[in-house]
């Protein structure tokens, strides 16, 4: 019993102490996806930080279950024909922290888990600062080192502090175009995995153990291993198609969600081509998803247009993408310790318009 009483200990500062039984006693889905949520912060010491400082803060009110934003699974499930909406509801689905860009449907012996990854929505911030068309209101440092940080959130070298120590400081427009397509972003992913599970794509025989976290050195572990569903490269494709067509969306809500997945997948490649030159065989590659060019074009060529879609630029997208690669590849051959070391990264020095003063960990911060 003590024993029992030190391990519920080391919850405690991230957790209620009803989420602290469910925890030790799991008996359905949602027990176990807070489980692996609790263990994963506990286990990395950043995170910790992170959820503690928001549990002081929300004292009295604070739930780590509560704290993980599930919008995007919800609003997929709102738009379905009321069939597919009721086979989807019955579902366990909720953020999690991963370096798996795409989402995951585990198994367990509570039923399958829809899952992605909470760092995205950092991964994506920084990285449309990079890609979006700002013209001249960001200086090409800036667009350079948001997309390093970006990179580094994924890679899981970048910590995740970014409630207590945001980088820098954006004018307020940019800040909300770079949010923008997030919800959209999250959505789709959240749709793909639900389009696996409604079109009969995972099979009980056809399983991987997947790590949650990937290890960045030869001499680490990857972190807890766990089952995931397999799939096909072409049930890859089709998922994409199907999380813009399974729901019903209006003309607006269709186009603003294409956007935000052909973006997606702008985001995706650059990681993937980092990922390709660290290692020669990509950390996802036994889930057989085809490439994000691959699932790119296939989107662009498969979904009709919306109104006021422009087709023309969103074929001319990838040159960018291209350029910015080439260069990002060279980076990595040249700074690989930009992208290894763990730590925070910044838009700019110290004292400087996008950055402004130097926040010590520690001392101005938890």
């Amino acid at each position: 019993m003590d024993e029992i009483k030190i391990r519920k200990g080391f919850f405690r500062p991230v957790c209620n102490e009803s989420e602290i039984e469910r925890i030790f006693s799991v008996s359905n889905a949602s027990d176990y996806l807070l489980k692996i949520r609790a263990e994963t912060i506990v286990d990395h010491m950043r995170l910790f930080r992170v959820y503690r400082n928001k549990a002081i803060r929300n004292e009295g009110k604070w739930s780590l279950e509560n704290s993980f934003d599930p919008s995007h699974f919800r609003e997929f499930i709102r738009y379905l024909d009321p069939g597919l909406k009721a086979v989807c509801t019955n579902v366990c689905y909720g953020n999690m922290f991963s370096n798996d860009p795409n989402g995951s449907v585990f198994k367990t012996d509570y039923g399958p888990i829809i899952t992605i990854s909470d760092s995205l929505k950092f991964f994506f911030k920084f990285m449309h600062l990079t890609l979006l068309n700002f013209e001249d209101e960001v200086p090409e440092n800036i667009r350079w080192n948001s997309l390093r940080i970006a990179i580094r959130v994924m890679l899981k070298t970048e910590a995740l502090d970014f409630f207590m120590d945001p980088r820098g400081i954006l004018p307020e427009s940019i800040a909300k175009a770079i949010h923008a397509p997030i919800p959209n972003q999250m959505l789709f992913i959240a749709g793909h995995e639900f389009a696996h599970y409604v079109l009969g794509h995972l099979s009980e025989s056809d399983t991987v153990a997947k790590p949650i976290f990937f290890a960045i050195s030869s001499d680490e572990d990857d972190y807890k291993p766990m089952k995931a569903y397999n799939s096909s490269q072409k049930q890859e494709l089709e998922a994409d198609v199907q999380s813009l067509l399974l729901p019903k969306f209006g003309a607006k809500e269709l186009k603003g969600l294409f956007e935000a997945a052909l973006l997606w997948f702008g985001c995706l490649e650059l990681y993937e081509a980092v990922c390709n030159a660290m290692w020669p065989r990509s950390p996802w590659a036994y889930r057989t998803h085809p490439t994000a060019r691959e699932r790119y074009e296939n989107l662009l060529m498969s979904v009709p247009s919306p109104p006021d879609f422009s087709l023309e630029a969103w074929k001319n997208f990838p040159r960018q993408i291209d350029h910015i690669k080439s260069l990002l590849l060279e980076d990595v051959s040249v700074n690989i310790d930009a992208y290894e070391t763990y730590g925070s990264a910044y838009l700019d020095e110290p004292n400087t318009e996008w950055r402004g003063p130097e926040l010590i960990d520690r001392v101005d911060y938890y």
